[in-house]
């Protein structure tokens, strides 16, 4: 397995450092690993090089980069043309919409070293980004698409906040119109967490484009379902901790809304939200999986 440290540029000039894992042998297969909110891709080594290990040796390389939502609040340096800008990130700042540009510029990436079959897998928020980049996007260039942990943040948020919920919504919604985007919201709406106010209504409002996994509601759509046309595989943790109903029910909403000639789905017993200790066990389903698509 050999193993590179990357930095790419995204169409509008953000810079993102990552790694590149390539199996000894030539290959055209790799699969892209899009993390969930804050995550960064030096966040679990030994995680990320297990997961890696397993791919490469069925002969599918293996890409994990940063994106502007790394971490809680950051600057990213953006670079266009001759001129360079500080601008604000990390989720507390980061626009959802914006993530097409981090996942484009990996796929890029990917092409010029010559992959033709490239999988997206997205884990939490990085599920809600490949969905929605199918729904934008649509296939090109893409494979096929894994869901992995993929939660709805709205639930919690509604049980977390209870009464405050609809108050926190309408203070965004306030700011936000006012032209106050990155305004903080309060932290007795927010628990204390940093979240701004564009931000926010992004994760929290039902109906946003991050909302793309309404599951709470039988009678919502999952919006970009309809653009599928490449397998998708849906992957559960048996102990997901942040689930607000059973597992097998959240698997059975997602059944429901992909046609069964795209639709692949499990639960991974015993794992957690971010499959500690069964990163083995997720990657060789996810290596059969891709051996199994057409």
């Amino acid at each position: 397995m050999l193993t590179e440290l990357h930095q790419i540029i995204t169409k509008d000039g953000i810079p993102l450092e990552g790694l590149f894992f390539k199996p000894k042998r030539k290959s055209s297969v790799a699969a892209l690993w899009v993390s969930g909110l804050t995550g960064r891709f030096s966040d679990r080594p030994e995680w990320t090089f297990s997961v890696a290990n397993v791919l490469n040796n069925r002969n599918i390389a293996f890409a994990i980069f940063d994106h502007r939502g790394q971490g809680t609040i950051n600057f990213l340096r953006r670079k266009l043309k001759n001129k360079t800008k500080k601008v604000l990130s990390g989720t507390t700042f980061e626009r959802f919409e914006h993530s097409v540009y981090d996942i484009d510029a990996v796929i890029r990436f990917l092409r010029k070293k010559g992959y033709k079959k490239i999988f997206l897998l997205g884990h939490s928020t990085g599920a809600n980004k490949i969905a929605y980049y199918i729904w934008k996007v649509g296939k090109r260039g893409v494979a096929g698409i894994g869901l992995l942990g993929p939660l709805s943040d709205i639930p919690i948020l509604k049980k977390n906040l209870g009464r405050k919920y609809r108050l926190a919504i309408k203070w965004a919604k306030a700011m936000v119109k006012k032209g106050k985007r990155k305004t903080f919201m309060p932290p007795s709406f927010v628990g204390g967490a940093f979240w701004s106010a564009e931000r926010f209504l992004s994760i929290a409002k039902e109906g946003s484009r991050e909302d793309t996994f309404p599951y709470y509601n039988p009678r919502r759509k999952f919006y970009w379902a309809r653009k599928i046309r490449v397998p998708v595989l849906v992957l559960i943790g048996g102990k997901e901790q942040y689930a607000d109903r059973p597992v097998q029910e959240i698997l059975e909403a997602f059944k429901k809304q992909i046609s069964d000639k795209f639709f692949s789905g499990k639960i991974i017993k015993g794992a957690d939200h971010g499959f500690t200790g069964k990163e083995k066990e997720l990657a060789r389903t996810i290596v059969n999986w891709i051996k199994n698509t057409k």
